[in-house]
């Protein structure tokens, strides 16, 4: 059995507005090992989340489509040059999982959690209703939702967030998932009710050997609990590496700048937080040279002049950056 669960290799997907081509995702490599937490980083709309959507095959077509990329799930292949390689209904939802970020869209308003619940559970396993609902109030209960048999007869909008958002972590319990992606779990909940649902997520991972996808704007959120990070900007990921290569010895500017907006405690209160100045690019209207490189407090004239960095291995571990001002060491 491979160590490696999911192998994602140079995926590409835009969406076609009119004339306009948006390059959401360009080139994109990773992998997921199996019992790991790897974390995913970057502002809003560098194609963090489309890039997860894009392995689940939930782009919508039209205006979004996959142009290249193969994906491998437990040997079991994905995608293929860009194109569907397998029936996707027998493994989303079941082996691999997706909590989305705002709990209210996923669920629908006009049922009860306990009828979405048992329809989820019975779409992938051949059980009678009753079995099903036993299986969802098991389920609800593992995830620390009290009085869960009650709890089946609610609508989503008489729970709160961090109660709607344990409800969709049940689903992927329920069905066992090997794989589960959080998409921004914790977006608008409070700092105590993020940090229930973080802990909720390793509970899962730890009685379920599963590994664990988590996507986010806040390095500060996945420090403590991912094994490895991917940094993406304007489509693309500019630094991977171990969770302490990342936090101790980052390289790429953006993610030291990251990583310097992240308020500390320990820091006086006269001191300020160091933002990154200016915006990120139009991925319409992309530069041919860095994309970072119009926000980058490095930058020189070789960073305008060159083309887009590749990944280059720092060291001989498995640390990876793509900046011109990184010497050139051997390629990722």
């Amino acid at each position: 059995m491979s160590a490696v669960l999911l192998e994602c290799k140079g995926l590409k997907v835009s969406f076609f507005l009119g004339e306009k081509e948006v390059h959401a995702v360009r080139g994109v490599s990773y992998h997921v090992n199996r019992n790991e937490v790897v974390a995913v980083v970057g502002e809003s709309g560098c194609g963090k989340s489309v890039t997860q959507m894009s392995v689940m095959q939930l782009i919508q077509t039209p205006p979004g489509k996959i142009l290249e990329g193969d994906v491998k799930f437990d040997e079991i292949q994905l995608l293929k040059d860009g194109k569907p390689a397998t029936d996707m209904n027998k493994i989303r939802g079941n082996r691999i999982a997706m909590i989305f970020q705002e709990p209210m869209t996923s669920l629908n308003p006009v049922f009860r959690i306990g009828d979405q619940f048992v329809d989820v559970i019975r779409a992938h396993k051949k059980i009678d209703r009753k079995e099903a609902w036993k299986i969802a109030v098991k389920s609800l209960d593992a995830v620390g939702i009290p009085d869960a048999e009650l709890r089946m007869r609610n609508y989503p909008f008489e729970m709160s967030g961090g109660m709607r958002q344990r409800v969709l972590i049940a689903f992927a319990v329920a069905c066992e998932a090997d794989l589960i992606i959080a998409d921004e779990p914790t977006t608008a909940l409070d700092v105590t009710v993020q940090a229930q649902v973080m802990e909720l997520l390793m509970d899962v991972k730890k009685s379920h050997n599963s590994s664990i996808i988590i996507v986010t704007h806040n390095l500060g959120l996945v420090s403590r609990y991912s094994d490895r990070i991917y940094v993406m900007y304007a489509g693309k990921i500019i630094e991977s590496g171990t969770t302490e290569d990342i936090l101790t010895d980052p390289t790429h500017p953006y993610t030291i700048g990251l990583l310097s907006a992240v308020p500390k405690i320990e820091e006086a209160r006269r001191d300020h937080l160091v933002p990154i100045e200016g915006a990120p690019p139009s991925l319409a209207d992309l530069p041919d040279y860095c994309s970072f490189a119009p926000r980058c407090p490095y930058a020189c004239d070789l960073c305008r002049s060159l083309k887009e960095p590749e990944l280059l291995r720092k060291g001989n571990g498995d640390h990876f950056v793509a900046c011109h001002l990184f010497g050139k060491e051997e390629k990722a």
